[in-house]
């Protein structure tokens, strides 16, 4: 280093410049810090195209190689830098504040010659790399502090004192937004100059073409009468307008939102709303972790046509790191809406259901270095996402997934929704039993025999035990199934409310309904009703109004120990009424399992 220096101090300036533009390309070449980069660059500005993202990318590699360059031969540039402001920095000494923005190293050896200058600083890992800083600092009358202590003492004899806010942040560290980011920030500035009294000043330089560079020193900040918070609010707001200014100059592979206390989640759907309710549920599991700010968006993908959909399971099966940053099969694939939609999008963790969008949240997270997460059986091998949890019916044998019972549920404002429930259909208190008719699988005639016997044994031990009757049909009941229950139910005295939701629905009702209600009758081939009522630990009984096959009858059979089932002749008065912990156990599961995307 010793001699590199010597040599371009006294070398034509092209020649660091070059080798400055070579050290760039070559840490642009670098995977890892590309990667990070590009990260940093989509999360702060997710409107930008590729295009321009990388060109940002590519320019502040390139500066960062030239910084090098110059805090080698800072004393043959001093006069390349136009200092702005510093004639109202105090006597009596100001706080300098700055981030890893333009040269910022040379920037201190050149104002280190017009005032009394001390940075604070940390020790290098590599121990000559470190002596050598320190000794090209000496050399330009820098003073240099590597501990709080040490600072003060140079802060007493009236020292301008530099410290950087975007770096060093401790545990305690107060969490103000930059980039719309929760992010842990440097309290050090803020501290000393309130403590002594001083102002604070945020200094930014940035290069206008080669080694030719602006230093400006802005307007200070007083901090008397402001919070810590208030404070650094304004600092990192002012650095972010900088940045967005001239973003080419800041460090981005520099770990500024490495410990950020945001998530940004994207929900892809299908436009089903099972799978969607599936989505939801984890996500709702996430926001259960205090330590984050969870943030969320749902968009609604759409396939060009079922070739692209085969084609985008083809590049999601070789999707990985490589891809960061690419994304150009999410054009080939995805209709136009959908595709803007998520060019324009940031997200720390994409979240589908199904199989659906399943290639799409691989292919996405990969272009984004995301983290992913499916539920349901994806077309795709589970090593391909950080989490995958898949319900037992589905029969996956794979150490990867996440395995619960049924589907994946959240029960959430139950109280609300039962209030809402009550009001609206005006129930009495007397007790209560609910009925969710779903419809027919395979066999029509089969389902509409059964379910006429099974109303009537429902109609008779209500009446016989004195229940009032809460009903409620699904969307994918036909109308010959809903006109038997209006026929049979609909004039019963002891039938209190039925909800038809091919006519009309509220989000409040199936919650209402099983929740107030002693005992749940669900018919069997609805596995999502099934999962819900034992999440809200209702004892279910399964009305069994055709054969099962596949996976229904998996599905059953998993739960024979949780819930009632109830064939024909269908004799309600002997079944076996049972409490299930099959939601506590999935749940145990799913909390355990999230650490992995947090």
């Amino acid at each position: 280093m010793y001699l590199l220096r010597k040599v371009l101090m006294k070398s034509p300036l092209v020649i660091p410049l070059s080798l400055g533009n070579l050290i760039g390309i070559m840490l642009y070449m670098n995977k890892k810090r590309r990667r990070v980069s590009f990260q940093n660059i989509k999360l702060a500005f997710p409107e930008k195209s590729n295009s321009e993202i990388k060109s940002i990318l590519k320019k502040s590699f390139l500066n960062f190689g030239i910084s090098l360059m110059e805090t080698l031969i800072a004393p043959r540039l001093s006069q390349h830098l136009k200092i702005m402001g510093d004639e109202n920095l105090p006597e009596e000494g100001g706080i300098l504040v700055g981030v890893h923005f333009g040269s910022w190293e040379f920037y201190q050896f050149c104002l280190a010659k017009l005032v009394p200058l001390v940075v604070f600083a940390r020790v290098q890992k590599n121990r000559p790399l470190d002596k050598f800083l320190n000794e090209i600092r000496n050399e330009e009358k820098l003073h240099t502090a590597f501990s709080i202590k040490e600072l003060i003492k140079f802060v007493k004899k009236n020292f301008q004192v530099g410290l950087v806010v975007d770096h060093g942040a401790k545990d305690d560290a107060t969490l103000v937004e930059f980039f719309s980011q929760l992010v842990p920030t440097p309290k050090g500035a803020v501290f000393i100059a309130k403590k002594f009294s001083k102002k604070i000043y945020p200094c930014f330089g940035h290069r206008k073409r080669g080694f030719k560079h602006i230093l400006k020193i802005g307007e200070a900040i007083d901090p008397r009468g402001k919070s810590e918070e208030e404070i650094l609010k304004t600092i990192n707001g002012f650095y972010e307008k900088v940045i967005k200014n001239h973003p080419e100059n800041y460090l981005w592979y520099f770990k500024r939102f490495k410990r950020k206390k945001t998530r940004d989640i994207i929900i892809l759907s299908d436009n089903k709303p099972g799978h969607l309710k599936q989505s939801q549920a984890l996500l709702s599991y996430l926001k259960e972790e205090n330590n984050y700010k969870i943030r969320s968006k749902i968009i609604e993908l759409e396939y060009k046509n079922r070739l692209a959909r085969m084609f985008a399971e083809a590049c999601a099966y070789t999707a990985g790191d490589c891809c960061v940053g690419c994304g150009q099969c999410l054009h080939w694939v995805l209709k136009n809406k959908p595709l803007q939609e998520l060019k324009k999008s940031f997200a720390d963790i994409i979240i589908s259901t199904g199989s659906i969008t399943a290639p799409i949240n691989k292919i996405f997270s990969s272009y984004l270095g995301a983290k992913s997460a499916v539920i349901l059986k994806p077309n795709l091998s589970l090593k391909k996402f950080d989490l995958a949890i898949i319900p037992e019916h589905d029969r996956i044998c794979d150490p990867n997934a996440i395995k619960i019972k049924g589907a994946l549920v959240y029960q959430d404002k139950i109280d609300e929704k039962i209030i809402e429930c009550k009001n609206f259909f005006k129930l009495t208190n007397e007790k209560k039993i609910a009925f969710f008719l779903g419809g027919a699988q395979k066999n029509e005639k089969e389902f509409m025999e059964k379910l006429a016997l099974f109303i009537k044994q429902l109609k008779n031990f209500a009446i016989k035990n004195n229940y009032r009757i809460l009903i409620s049909t699904s969307r994918r009941t036909k109308a010959p199934a809903e006109e038997l229950v209006e026929k049979e139910l609909g004039g019963l005295t002891n039938t209190e409310a039925i909800v038809y939701a091919n006519r009309t629905n509220y989000d409040f009702v199936f919650e209402g309904f099983a929740e107030i209600s002693e005992i749940v009758f669900v018919t069997s081939e609805s596995i999502s009703m099934i999962s819900e009522v034992l999440a809200l630990k209702k004892p279910c009984v399964c009305a069994i109004l055709e054969s099962q096959y596949g996976k229904h009858e998996i599905f059953l059979d998993s739960l024979k120990d949780d819930i009632t089932l109830l064939n024909e002749p269908f004799n309600i008065d002997k079944m076996d009424q049972r409490e299930s912990k099959v939601f506590e156990e999935n749940r145990k599961k799913i909390k355990e399992a999230i650490g992995k995307l947090l």
